[in-house]
Formats: structure tokens, sequence, C-alpha cells
């Protein structure tokens, strides 16, 4: 509930904001391709429970950190109905500090998400130089993990890993050819489970959720 209530006020407060643009600038043409950069924060949790050789275990902790990077996609006009693609690829200093343990003792961990890439579909709604919209696709990206604990030697091990994303914003055309964006993600749990050693893993919950601007140049 929390992570769509979070959703309902960015849209909000972004389509808000963006109403003095609609009145002031006329219709842009959003037809065809485009690229930029932008910047903002990851934020999510993580909760798993594994077997080891000393019983069942399990971890949980949460963490945050910047995310930036740049961005291309395609847009076609149905009238006001916009639809279009979009790929992006972004670097990322999330940090998520895990803490828990098994019948072997208290484990402790640190995972990062050095690079992750979206792939995303995206429908939109022409106001004169505002576009609300949703978009959804798939996520593709890196995890690394290290730690140790009790029984068990200190460890380093990464994998990459798939998994889905929604979400959606408001993009508004602040000068010839170019637009800017506030847009929130929310993405799921990855499809290959965190690498922990002498462990295996035998569920995982992890939320991502991914706030920023973005600056566009439309050809």
């Amino acid at each position: 509930m929390k992570k769509w209530t979070s959703f309902g006020l960015v849209i909000a407060a972004t389509a808000m904001a963006a109403t003095p643009l609609a009145a002031q600038q006329p219709s842009p043409a959003w037809n065809g391709f485009y690229a930029g950069l932008n910047a903002g924060g990851l934020f999510g949790s993580t909760s798993s429970t594994f077997a080891t050789p000393f019983g069942p275990g399990g971890f949980s902790g949460s963490g945050a950190g910047f995310a930036g990077g740049a961005q291309g996609g395609y847009n076609y006009l149905f009238g006001p109905v916009l639809l279009g693609a979009e790929v992006d690829f972004q670097g990322s200093t999330y940090a998520s500090q895990l803490g828990g343990g098994s019948g072997a003792g208290p484990l402790a961990a640190t995972t990062y998400t050095p690079w992750f890439s979206t792939m995303r579909l995206r429908a939109g709604y022409t106001v004169g130089s505002v576009m609300p919209y949703v978009t959804g696709g798939a996520v593709w990206g890196q995890r690394t993990v290290s730690g140790g604990g009790a029984g068990m030697p200190a460890y380093s091990a990464s994998n990459t890993y798939w998994t889905w994303t929604v979400g959606g914003g408001v993009e508004g055309m602040i000068a010839d050819r170019w637009s800017m964006k506030l847009e929130y993600l929310y993405m799921g749990t990855p499809s290959t489970a965190l690498p922990v050693a002498a462990t295996v893993p035998v569920s995982e919950s992890t939320s991502g959720n991914l706030i920023r601007l973005g600056v566009n140049y439309h050809f």
C-alpha cells in the first residue's frame, strides 16, 4: 500500500507543478527520437530466508543511494495520445546493510547495485506542452554482496538479474526541442537470489524505488 501511496503523491505533485507549462507553452512536436540524461535516488528493502548445514536462517535490511545515467527512446503520436519505448542505463551507489543469522550464529552483509538498465514502454496523454504518462517493462542489473558471520568465512560474490518495473511521471517541454521529466519507478524482486556463501536461498523479497529527474533533447 505504501508504494502505491507514494506513487500517487509523486504523480499528483508533478501534475500540479506542470500545469503552468501547459498554459504558457504551445503544443510541442512529440514525435520521433530523443535522448538525454537523468539523476535521482534509489531506495529499497530486502528480506530472505535460506538453508545452511546448521539449520534455516534469514536476513533483512534496507538501503539507499544515488542513481544517474542516460536514456533514449522513440515517441509516436495518435492525436493527443503518445505511445513510445525507452531504454536507459544507470550507474548507482545503492548499498543496503543486511542483518540476520542461522543456527550457526549471526550474519552480517552489505549488498550493492553498481548498475542497472531498464527497457520500458510508455503511454501518455499530451496536454499542450505537458505529458503525464505511465510506463512499464523489464530491468537488467547487477548485485554484489560481501559479509561474514559465525561459522562462516568472509565472502564476496556477485550476479546479474532480471526483474520487472512499473511507474509513471510527467514530462514537459521547457524550450525548443528540450523537455524535462520527473519519474517514479517501482522495481520487483530480482530473478536471481543474492549469492550468500554456503547457503541455498529459499525465498527472497526485494523492492526498489527510483525517483529521478531527466532532461531530453528531441531530434
